[in-house]
């Protein structure tokens, strides 16, 4: 009998065999689908008054076969929850991954949530895949498609001074970068800005509201990202006025410094048709090999219908190494 029962994220041997079995059940994908061991030893035990974590462990005797994770937002879309449900390859088509996507609607369902969303993942182009049908089994229907890219950083730095010439920054405007803490004289302009980005962003049928990000809630994130060793390497454009016009960031962990990940990207309507956005894009991507002159590759995701990143990410040397299918279910 396989049993279904929840894990305290402390305690560091039953993390550790929760963290190999999503390893084992990504290991087919392309890229880097699944973060080093250290970055999940720190991350989900750490204190975030912004979500709730809730990890399953399938148990066979002695042996956990299948992970489960719900991440509940704290401060909006309170009616949400994200599942996760991942499988040892050796024992797969047995009904485990079943029993936890269960489980995990169960708590969702506790906590007073009732849209659930989840993700599948499938080969460009490719369509009726083992993911794809088991959303569909359990209930789960495609609310967006996304393309998962993955950068190699020898590629950027070939067409970095193409990529220069076609964005420079406009007259009047002017880009700065920090690391992971906003300048003090620009953060409620930042999060001005950071309120757009459910707005901006297509979502297509996810049931996603936008949030307020004042700066005492900027700054509590910053700060979680410094004690878990996480490094926000962040461009900003500032319009003539002083305002922030547009912000992009690289992600970068101090127990992985050869791999990075996009964060966001986004543009403020009133002062879009000048390529911010590729300005922004390359001021990140340059801060980044600064800081890490070993970073070998960053990855981003975009939803297919945002035309306009796809082509700046494609500027960038971004090739397209997966689909991916955000999934969404009423309970």
């Amino acid at each position: 009998m396989v049993d279904i029962e929840q894990l305290n994220p402390r305690n560091e041997a039953a993390l550790r065999a929760w963290w190999d079995v999503g390893n084992q059940a990504n290991a087919y994908r392309p890229g880097k689908p699944w973060p080093v061991w250290e970055q999940s030893r720190v991350s989900l035990p750490a204190h975030n008054p912004e979500r709730g974590v809730t990890l399953l462990a399938a148990i066979d005797g002695r042996e956990m076969v299948g992970a489960g994770l719900l991440v509940r937002p704290l401060k909006e879309n309170l009616h949400t929850a994200m599942a996760f449900a991942y499988v040892r390859p050796d024992r797969t088509r047995e009904g485990i991954g079943r029993r936890l996507v269960r489980e995990l609607e169960v708590v969702a369902a506790g906590d007073g949530r009732t849209t659930l969303q989840g993700e599948a993942y499938l080969p460009p182009g490719v369509s009726g895949t083992a993911p794809e049908a088991f959303g569909r089994a359990m209930g789960y229907a495609v609310a967006s498609r996304e393309s998962i890219k993955e950068l190699a950083t020898a590629d950027y730095l070939q067409r970095r001074s193409g990529l220069v010439e076609r964005a420079p920054v406009p007259d009047g405007y002017r880009v700065i970068t920090f690391d992971t803490v906003c300048p003090e004289e620009h953060l409620a302009s930042f999060g001005r800005l950071l309120g757009m980005l459910m707005s901006e962003v297509p979502l297509g049928e996810l049931d996603l509201a936008a949030s307020d990000w004042p700066p005492e809630r900027i700054r509590e994130a910053e700060q979680r990202q410094v004690d878990t060793g996480r490094h926000v390497l962040t461009a900003m454009a500032l319009a003539p006025d002083g305002a922030v016009a547009g912000v992009s960031d690289v992600r970068v962990d101090d127990s992985d410094t050869v791999h990075g990940q996009v964060g966001i990207t986004i543009v403020d309507p009133a002062h879009r048709g000048r390529r911010l956005g590729l300005a922004l894009k390359v001021a990140t991507h340059d801060l980044a090999l600064a800081s890490y002159p070993a970073l070998e590759s960053v990855d981003t995701s975009n939803a297919e219908v945002n035309t306009w990143m796809n082509a700046v990410n494609e500027a960038l040397g971004y090739r397209t190494i997966e689909t991916l299918l955000e999934l969404q279910k009423k309970l």
